[in-house]
This record gives C-alpha cells, sequence and structure tokens, in this order.
C-alpha cells in the first residue's frame, strides 16, 4: 500500500468515526432531506459506552438532516417517580429520595440514578422541572405531565423543526455530498491514474476550497443558536481543515437549536403511515400494558396521554391496538401466545392475557 492509499484510509477511518455518535439509549433520530420520507435511526442500546449507547449517521450521500425525539422519560406516580432507563429498563424513584442535580449532559436523579441527556440545556430544563414535580400534590403533578405531554406531541411543531432542519442545512448537505465525492472519487481515480502528480495536487487544493466554504457555511448557519454549540469557532476551524468534518458539518447544524426534542410520535407527519403506526403500536403496548396489567387497571398517565392524542389525530381503537387475531390467549404486550389455562404471561411481569373479542383497551 502506497503513502496516498494509506492517507486515504485514514481518512475513511476518521470519517466513519465521525458518522458515530454517542447518545442517551432512549434515543430516537431521523433522517431525512425534508417533506415526508425521513427513517427512524436508533442507538445500539445493548452496548452503553460512558452512560450512553452509539448511533451510526447516514454515512453515504446524498447527505441528510438528523432531528431527535425521546420518549417520556420521567413520570409521575402517586409515590414514586418512574424513569425510563432504556428499551424495556425502568427505574422507580420515591419522591423523597428525588435530589435532581446535573453535571454537564448528565442528570443525576438520586445516588444510584443516573441519565444521559442529550445536551447540556435539557438536562438543566429536567433538574427545574422535577425539582417543581417534588413539591406538588400526586394530583397536581399528574396533570403537569399532561400538559407537557400534550406539548411533547405537537406534531405541527415537530414538522417545522424537521423542515428548519433540512432548510438550514440544505447548502451544507449538497458541498458535504460533493466533498465526499470528490475526496473519495476524483481524487482516488485522479491519484491511481497519475499517481504523486500536480493533478492530484490540485485535486487536493480543491478540496480544501470546499472545506473553506463549509466553514463559512457552518458559522452562518449556527449565528442564531450559537449558544448551544460549544467551541462553535474553533469547530469551524477544524471544518476548514479536516475532510471528515466537513462531511459531517451538517449534522452539527441540523441538530443545534432543538432544546427539547419532542416524543417519536409527533413525527407522523415525517414518517410514512405504517412505519409510524407500527411505533403507536409499540409506544401504547408498552404504556397501556405495564409490568401486573389487569382489565381492572385504570389508565396510566402515559396511556392517558397517548389515547387523548390517538383521538386528536383521529385514530381509532382498533389501529393502534388490534384486538387479538389468535384463538388461543395472547399477551396484549409482547403479543406472545398461550395455551388455554394460563392467565398471566410471566415474561413482561405478570401482564394479564387477553382473549379474542373485539375491542377494546
Amino acid at each position: 500500500m502506497t503513502d496516498g492509499q494509506t492517507l486515504f484510509a485514514v481518512f475513511a477511518l476518521l470519517y466513519l468515526a465521525e458518522c458515530l455518535r454517542l447518545v442517551s439509549s432512549t434515543t430516537w433520530m431521523a433522517a431525512g432531506p425534508g417533506g415526508r420520507g425521513w427513517t427512524v435511526i436508533r442507538p445500539w442500546s445493548r452496548l452503553h459506552v460512558g452512560g450512553g449507547s452509539p448511533l451510526l449517521l447516514s454515512a453515504l450521500p446524498p447527505m441528510q438532516a438528523h432531528v431527535t425525539a425521546l420518549p417520556w422519560l420521567f413520570v409521575p406516580e402517586q409515590d414514586f417517580l418512574k424513569v425510563r432507563l432504556g428499551d424495556g429498563m425502568t427505574a422507580r424513584i420515591a419522591w423523597d429520595r428525588l435530589g435532581p442535580r446535573v453535571e454537564g449532559a448528565g442528570l443525576h436523579l438520586d445516588p444510584g440514578t443516573h441519565l444521559r441527556m442529550p445536551s447540556e440545556a435539557l438536562a438543566e430544563i429536567w433538574r427545574r422541572r422535577l425539582a417543581e414535580w417534588r413539591e406538588l400534590p400526586a394530583d397536581e403533578r399528574r396533570a403537569a405531565f399532561l400538559k407537557h405531554a400534550r406539548a411533547s406531541l405537537d406534531t405541527k411543531a415537530a414538522a417545522r423543526t424537521a423542515a428548519d432542519a433540512a432548510q438550514r442545512t440544505r447548502m451544507p448537505r449538497i458541498i458535504a455530498t460533493t466533498h465526499f465525492i470528490w475526496c473519495f472519487g476524483v481524487i482516488s481515480a485522479a491519484y491511481h491514474r497519475f499517481g504523486d502528480s500536480l493533478v492530484v495536487l490540485a485535486s487536493a487544493g480543491v478540496l480544501f476550497l470546499l472545506q473553506i466554504a463549509q466553514a463559512w457555511l457552518f458559522l452562518r448557519a449556527t449565528l442564531p443558536v450559537k449558544s448551544l454549540i460549544p467551541h462553535r469557532r474553533w469547530r469551524a476551524l477544524g471544518i476548514a481543515l479536516l475532510p471528515q468534518l466537513a462531511m459531517r458539518a451538517a449534522d452539527a447544524i441540523s441538530l443545534a437549536g432543538n432544546e427539547e426534542p419532542p416524543h417519536p410520535l409527533a413525527w407522523r407527519g415525517l414518517l410514512g403511515g405504517e412505519s409510524w403506526l407500527r411505533h403507536a403500536r409499540r409506544f401504547w403496548r408498552e404504556t397501556r400494558y405495564h409490568p401486573g396489567w389487569t382489565r381492572d387497571n385504570s389508565l396510566t398517565p402515559e396511556a392517558e396521554a397517548l389515547k387523548a392524542f390517538f383521538c386528536l389525530e383521529g385514530v381509532v381503537g382498533s389501529d393502534y391496538d388490534p384486538p387479538p387475531g389468535a384463538k388461543l390467549p395472547v399477551c396484549p404486550r409482547c403479543n406472545a401466545e398461550y395455551q388455554t389455562g394460563i392467565t398471566l404471561c410471566k415474561d413482561c411481569g405478570g401482564v394479564e392475557l387477553r382473549t379474542p373479542m373485539p375491542g377494546s383497551v
């Protein structure tokens, strides 16, 4: 392998490393060009590094804009605060033991419970909110959560955020796509054909000009949200000098400014109908059919908020909570079928099984 080939291999590895993000295990991310047709990206939640999980952004051109969402991480109950630690993992903290404090982007709730938030600003927002909830009576806590849930399920606001992210990053994404093709296509072909020559040097000069242009676009696009991007000018300098940063500059632009992410179901206007409905069913099963659920249980605050949202959006119950299609008892949470005579799903923490009957929630 020649020195030039080694250099391009190093560039490729650095670029892939730049496509990786360490995020909260509960983070949802959508990637798309704007309008409809966005796709959901999830982190590798089984791998935990430094309180988060790695997430691989869309690596190949055309480059896409990215927006984030979070499910409800904190739900007030009568005597406890329910905390979502990850997919299928929760903790409950007694209100008298709750002492939220912030360290960087980390939110510490009690001596044994710590969450990595998407940003320091969001960690501080939730520190103040949880401190307020702790002092409220139980019914007022529930009302405060339902108010927060309604705001996080605003589909119009989520669509505007995604459209703004796509618009802000339009030119940086075009430059990044051109940069990617020039770096890994044009220069590679020129080096293979001409070796160490002025042609390759001129091609590298064009690459440098693209990086300078990208740094200028980055500074201009992030000016309104400069307080939310740490070391913004140093990052612009890195974009001007390092190809891998120039090719991923649009990520920092599109992910900045979304101080409090919406709930993933607020992306109804971005995702395809079937994709969104699949996620809606998943969230409903997890919130309605919680461990220990029986037919006599009332709606949890999460399920109440989701049911009101579905009603507002005109989604009927048979769509987000379809009746059992099998002849055997079925767990409404995991959809596992059981033999007649079994009444509880032990895999889901004692959820009562449903028998095929029309209906209802």
